[in-house]
């Protein structure tokens, strides 16, 4: 496969982001392999920003490998975006880990970004 790379932000409690431009993301080189985005790893929410291109796209968050994903069975994730649609995803690992460690998105057309953003674990 020839996935793309998502590098994740990691945020941290009371300190600002580094610069994410709303209309910037990573488009992935071969939509129907996607985007691939290592597992965080520490603990907090994944967060996955999808915006679409002006043609719209139809995202699929894939279904992890069981184990480590207890709730695999569950499925895929997927997710219509309109033209020019902006679309977030909080990520469960518990239902889209992979067994090498990362989380795998595909979609329908060329020029969808991606990005990915871990919150940090308020607990």
């Amino acid at each position: 496969m020839a996935t793309t790379a998502v590098a994740l932000e990691e945020l941290t409690l009371n300190t600002r982001s580094s610069d994410l431009p709303d209309a910037s993301g990573t488009v992935a080189t071969t939509p129907t392999d996607g985007w691939v985005i290592a597992a965080p790893s520490r603990k907090g929410l994944l967060l996955l920003k999808f915006l679409a291109d002006g043609s719209g796209d139809t995202v699929t968050i894939l279904a992890g490998d069981r184990p480590p994903s207890q709730l695999a069975d569950l499925g895929n994730l997927t997710v219509t975006l309109a033209a020019s649609d902006v679309r977030y995803i909080a990520v469960e690992l518990g239902r889209f880990l992979q067994d090498d460690g990362t989380i795998h998105a595909t979609c329908t057309d060329a020029g969808t970004m991606c990005w990915g953003i871990l919150l940090p674990n308020m607990a």
